[in-house]
């Protein structure tokens, strides 16, 4: 008798953690994290450190979230992770990184070029760091809703971008699952659009592993409930609705971080019932999408295969 009343109290404990990381579990990840990272640029230590550090305290946190409390158990989680989600989400960090030494070590760190490159000099440098990511923040996610909106849009570069919209389930792991110019370009965008107007490196740093995480917790399949954060971020349920076959969302969320540029072009969408999304990725009848990562490097360069509508 003793036992079965632990067993229950420990259900019922159980079921009350999983109520508190499902409702709070979205902000305290957002919020946490930003405050670290300002803490690592206004700090004394090192902010490449700092950054490595949140991000991979984040990427053990999103996958406990997914253990405790999965939006969809048929899409899975780490146990489901392919070869190919693994080399994908390996490569992030590298070509990450690339983009990073081309324009910012290479080009914008060297001052024969410099000047080709900072077009505008009006950036508030004396502003606090949180306002400086905030600007930051919506300026990139100006000139980034347009790159996905024409990623869907350019038949060119659907090639490229029809690739992470063949994932038919969602996880964490799968959150850098781009074909290689694809994620580069993303990334790259919001980079030189920052330099273009003279923001400090520390500030492009902070922002691009702030929205690195962002894109993690996105692509989670953890079901967390974004309340207040749903009217003005491109929250998970904005970002389901855009891999969804079905839903209008498809064609709809193009935003990277806020909703603001959705809402002011007519591309926002997200449905009153978060609980199910139907299903996800490209028509079956209308593409016929290779598995591996080897030949999905071959894609955009196949296409006549690849589309069958074509």
């Amino acid at each position: 008798m003793e036992g079965q009343v632990s067993s229950v109290g420990d259900h019922s404990g159980l079921d009350g953690l999983r109520s508190v990381v499902r409702r709070f579990g979205y902000g305290t990840v957002l919020v946490g994290t930003l405050l670290v990272l300002w803490w690592g640029v206004a700090g004394p230590y090192s902010f490449g450190y700092v950054a490595i550090g949140v991000q991979l305290t984040s990427i053990v946190v999103i996958l406990g979230m997914e253990f405790l409390i999965p939006h969809q158990r048929t899409w899975g989680n780490i146990h489901k992770v392919t070869r190919a989600d693994g080399i994908y989400f390996l490569l992030a960090a590298p070509i990450d990184q690339l983009q990073i030494f081309l324009l910012v070590t290479l080009l914008a760190g060297t001052a024969q070029y410099h000047h080709f490159i900072q077009v505008f000099d009006f950036w508030p440098r004396d502003a606090h760091v949180l306002a400086q990511l905030f600007l930051v923040t919506m300026i990139v996610d100006f000139f980034k809703y347009w790159y996905h909106r024409w990623t869907h849009e350019v038949p060119w570069l659907w090639r490229m971008h029809s690739i992470h919209h063949s994932l038919d389930r969602l996880e964490m792991l799968r959150a850098s699952y781009f074909f290689p110019v694809d994620i580069f370009l993303t990334v790259a965008t919001g980079t030189f659009v920052l330099l273009m107007v003279g923001v400090d490196y520390r500030i492009i740093a902070f922002h691009n592993v702030w929205a690195g995480i962002t894109g993690l917790l996105n692509h989670s399949n953890a079901d967390l409930k974004c309340g207040f954060f749903d009217s003005f971020l491109n929250s998970i349920g904005h970002h389901r609705a855009h891999h969804s076959v079905a839903l209008p969302g498809v064609r709809s969320n193009y935003g990277s971080f806020f909703n603001f540029t959705d809402r002011i072009f007519g591309t926002r969408y997200l449905p009153e019932d978060q609980s199910d999304f139907g299903e996800l990725g490209l028509e079956e009848d209308e593409y016929d999408m290779p598995d591996t990562f080897l030949q999905q490097l071959a894609v955009p360069f196949n296409w006549s295969r690849i589309r069958r509508a074509n």
